[in-house]
């Protein structure tokens, strides 16, 4: 289920990695340093940096691959912007720019971005339209940080918030997630702060505790029903890692987790559903995250009215449960949670968006 291109591509190397390439080639330890900042420096747009020898930029530039895939992009009225990403062996992956403007609890407007980290998923959940692809295979590293500069460089700046809760799920090819985090938060290249990447699962249990110990980024956990019985028939997932391993796997979190929750009409969006995630979250360090359910695959299953959901999350804050209502975001062009498929958008509605372009 993996893909190994025979290239080697920038958007995949860390700044140690590209010293490591410039010492084996001859270069001091302070060239080195110089020609790996510069690098990354160019790849992110942000200048030239320190000045190394033009002899090994040379030849840097002749070995790795800057060129990012093709992209066209589809704009939602409220700023959502969705890419379908076209990769070297010709399979697609769908990238989220997520637009949130001020308003009274925001000081200024917000944009995220949404990583894939497969092609597919092999996990099935029953509200997701990329489950029902299955898995076709792991995204490389330098693949998904591609994803992230097709974006900022669309938006025209650096996006400082980072979503995996695109295609795919994350800790099933924690490896490469992992090491594009290290790109990202490259302080001479994107400088993403790590505390604003988020890694979402759905309950990969045998994988969390490695990623709290290889990175520092947010977690959080799809959960959508307490009762076992409910949540197997949402996320076969939970077949295999029941909710009371889960729950001692989020115990565990060295920093606070965020518990997903897509609201579905007649099905986890009742007062007891309610008290039940109250019962779940009491001692641990989490917040709860309320997505009302988006138009996908499972047409006999709807969000509640919005009053509803606003009621779930008052009943969870006065049992002292921090709660957020996500409203929906790009719903109109199919880039909202769990309507992500590669699908092809018509002709005129596509904005074409050049390799390498900025």
């Amino acid at each position: 289920m993996s893909y190994k291109p025979d290239v080697k591509h920038l958007a995949g190397q860390t700044e140690a990695a590209l010293e490591q390439w410039a010492r084996v080639r001859g270069a001091t330890s302070g060239g080195a340093r110089a020609l790996a900042r510069a690098l990354l420096a160019e790849f992110a747009q942000r200048g030239a940096g320190e000045r190394p020898a033009q002899s090994l930029l040379a030849l840097a530039r002749a070995e790795f691959s800057v060129e990012l895939p093709r992209a066209d992009a589809v704009a939602d009225a409220d700023g959502t912007v969705r890419f379908a990403v076209q990769l070297d062996d010709g399979k697609m992956v769908e990238t989220v720019l997520i637009h949130q403007r001020e308003n009274e609890a925001r000081a200024k407007e917000r944009w995220t971005v949404c990583l894939s980290s497969q092609v597919g998923c092999a996990r099935g959940c029953v509200f997701c339209e990329t489950g029902r692809m299955g898995l076709l295979r792991n995204l490389q590293a330098h693949e998904i940080v591609a994803q992230y500069a097709i974006a900022a460089r669309h938006l025209g700046q650096r996006l400082r918030n980072v979503v995996f809760m695109g295609m795919g799920e994350p800790l099933d090819n924690l490896e490469q997630v992992v090491k594009a985090i290290e790109v990202l938060r490259e302080p001479a290249g994107f400088a993403v702060p790590e505390r604003r990447i988020t890694v979402s699962t759905v309950g990969i249990v045998p994988k969390m505790d490695e990623l709290y110990a290889r990175t520092k980024a947010q977690i959080a956990v799809s959960l959508h029903a307490i009762d076992e019985q409910a949540r197997r028939a949402l996320l076969p997932v939970a077949k295999k890692w029941p909710l009371e391993m889960l729950r001692r796997a989020i115990e565990r979190a060295p920093r606070p987790v965020l518990l997903q929750w897509t609201l579905i009409e007649n099905v986890n969006d009742s007062e007891r559903d309610a008290d039940a995630l109250v019962h779940f979250a009491r001692g641990l360090q989490v917040r709860v995250n309320l997505i009302p359910l988006n138009p996908g695959p499972a047409k006999d299953r709807r969000a509640p009215p919005l009053q509803k959901c606003r009621a779930f999350q008052k009943r969870l804050a006065d049992h002292g449960v921090r709660a957020l209502l996500r409203l929906p975001h790009g719903q109109e062009i199919g880039g909202a949670c769990g309507q992500l498929a590669a699908r092809t958008a018509s002709r005129s509605a596509l904005v074409r968006i050049a390799p390498g372009c900025s």
